[in-house]
């Protein structure tokens, strides 16, 4: 069957390790030439052989990767016009619609906020890595294949990576160009919790990775808490679920709620959305597993907050020269509270805004200057020489030659060119007035 894109076939099918759909796109626009964005005009257009009944409607501002490997509507619906023009099937295994009866409708916690990758997978291929789905899962903190910690830095800048690079040119550092095979540290060990997590999830990828395995009942996290509170409490000391409580419960859970919910019962996430009803049994499944602790309180940053008030009066004694650094940088730098420090010094943080303001109008008005005496001596040069101004031309040697912004280089020359116009419209004037004073003193015969 003749195909308008290339009929590309995700790989991995019924492994852990199947392909997102994210990279399947990366592929599908590397094998025509073009980039992400140009094959999302071709995807995300509104011709009638592209339509869908029901379905969001798509642009190509939608273009984000978290929308090629959760379990929304759009989706469905970007898995759907792949196929048709690929002719591709099992798309939806490179995704998590398998489980979007049962998961959180607000897509919450499914997948990492920014692209991570295995160093080790990278320096094992030359060509086109092939990127799993389960780099995408927030469950999955080392790589399957090789055991080694997921990154999403370089390891020389420490800059975070763009999601849609294509090519060779996706193992580079966008900023730097650093290959991204390299890590310090490859393998750090994890904790009991990651790593029972991650071979849990990689359980439920390959379930869902399987054309033809059992679907996931939408009512699975609904029907194991029913029977867990029916099986744990009395039916006289039943606790009352508030009206909001039960409302979430109706939206779906996270990922994490779920397997934090099998942990603590005994069972497994993928008996839960399977098996509900035979998950809640005790005694069948494996206990006593170490869950994860609630991150630690921190103590109050007395320190730094010493530290960042005198740093501001520090800063405010020194000349008005002297360019003053933004307030929230202080505040990061120190780790303080940005709101509470402004409430508790509030004088102090209006006096350091002022200052501030009053020392970047000052360091405008003396750039400002130091332009116009510039183009003034630049305008008087070219007019010794008979030459004629070009101002892109003044503009870039007034920012390589005196270091100012483009917009102060344009008003200085905009500046100076009203001026000389308006002398020139002037001195005929000088000229006429003055031979009328003259013949006005001459004695009438």
């Amino acid at each position: 069957m003749r195909t308008v894109l290339a009929p590309l076939q995700l790989q991995g099918l019924g492994t852990p390790l199947v392909e997102s759909l994210m990279s399947y796109f990366c592929r599908l626009a590397d094998v025509h030439q073009v980039t992400p964005k140009q094959l999302a005009k071709v995807l995300f257009n509104d011709s009638a052989y592209l339509s869908i009944d029901d379905a969001p409607e798509l642009k190509t501002i939608d273009l984000n990767p978290r929308i090629f490997c959760t379990h929304s509507a759009r989706t469905a619906v970007v898995v759907e016009r792949l196929e048709r023009l690929t002719g591709a099937n099992h798309l939806a295994c490179g995704t998590l619609l398998r489980l979007r009866g049962v998961l959180s409708r607000n897509q919450t916690g499914s997948c990492v906020k920014r692209r991570r990758w295995c160093p080790l997978c990278y320096a094992q291929h030359d060509d086109t890595v092939v990127e799993p789905l389960a780099w995408w899962i927030t469950q999955i903190t080392t790589c399957p294949l090789h055991g080694a910690r997921l990154v999403d830095r370089c390891a020389r800048c420490g800059s975070y990576q763009r999601d849609w690079r294509v090519g060779p040119a996706r193992k580079l550092c966008i900023k730097c160009g650093f290959s991204l095979k390299f890590y310090d540290a490859t393998r750090i060990e994890g904790t009991s919790w990651e790593a029972w997590c991650q071979l849990e999830m990689l359980k439920v990828i390959e379930h869902i990775a399987t054309p033809g395995s059992a679907e996931v009942s939408p009512n699975a996290s609904t029907a194991f808490i029913a029977k867990v509170v029916q099986l744990a409490s009395d039916a006289e000391r039943q606790w009352q679920v508030s009206r909001e409580t039960r409302k979430m419960r109706v939206l779906g859970h996270r990922l994490a709620t779920i397997f934090d919910m099998a942990a603590r019962w005994g069972t497994t996430p993928m008996d839960i959305l399977l098996r509900p009803e035979e998950a809640i049994s005790p005694g069948l499944f494996e206990s006593n597993i170490e869950t994860s602790e609630p991150p630690p309180k921190r103590a109050f940053n007395k320190r730094g907050y010493c530290l960042c008030e005198h740093t501001m009066r520090r800063l405010l004694t020194l000349p008005d020269t002297t360019a003053l650094p933004p307030f929230r940088h202080l505040c990061l730098e120190y780790a303080v509270s940005l709101p509470n420090f402004r409430r508790k010094n509030s004088e102090l943080c209006a006096k350091y805004g002022n200052e501030r303001k009053r020392r970047i109008e000052i360091a405008k008005r003396t750039r400002f200057e130091v332009a116009s005496s510039y183009v003034a001596k630049l305008i008087e040069q070219l007019q010794r020489s008979g030459k004629r101004l070009h101002r892109m031309n003044a503009v870039t040697q007034m920012r390589r030659e005196i270091h100012v912004t483009k917009d102060i280089a344009r008003s200085a020359i905009r500046v100076a060119l009203a001026k000389m116009n308006a002398s020139r419209e002037i001195q005929p004037f000088d000229k006429v007035s003055q031979g009328d004073v003259s013949s006005s003193s001459q004695p009438r015969a």
